[in-house]
């Protein structure tokens, strides 16, 4: 994805990108006699950062993080009305304040009992999650 996100905007040339192991993303694409297609592979960019939701993005996504790391997820979460669920411990949890959403402090608790901490930055990552809430 930061890959993708930097040839979209033509910060870097699609043949400057550093091969990984494992992933085999070709993101030079070709002409009929072989040469870098430079539009055809700044388009496939600009298709990938669609399709992965990332056009409002106003920087790279990160080569490295919580998330790659599999330490992070984002989930956007809200119910209608009282949340009844178990903690960890197999407690029946009645989460009945607001905000009915992922910000509500009751949810923030019983996440914690499963090792689920809400980062802890505030409201500017509201879907961030982690082992350790950075």
């Amino acid at each position: 994805m930061h890959w993708s996100w930097k040839i979209a905007r033509a910060l870097i040339n699609p043949d400057d990108v550093p091969k990984k192991a494992g992933v085999n993303i070709e993101w030079c694409h070709k002409n009929s006699d072989g040469k870098v297609d430079r539009n055809k592979s700044i388009q496939a960019a600009k298709d990938m950062v669609k399709e992965y939701g990332m056009t409002s993005l106003n920087v790279a996504p990160a080569l490295k993080s919580r998330h790659t790391e599999g330490n992070a997820i984002d989930m956007n979460i809200s119910w209608i009305g009282n949340l009844e669920l178990k903690n960890k411990k197999g407690e029946t949890v009645l989460i009945n304040s607001l905000p009915t959403d992922g910000m509500n402090l009751q949810l923030h608790e019983v996440g914690k009992s499963f090792g689920v901490i809400k980062y802890h930055g505030g409201s500017k990552d509201k879907p961030h999650w982690s082992t350790d809430g950075r």
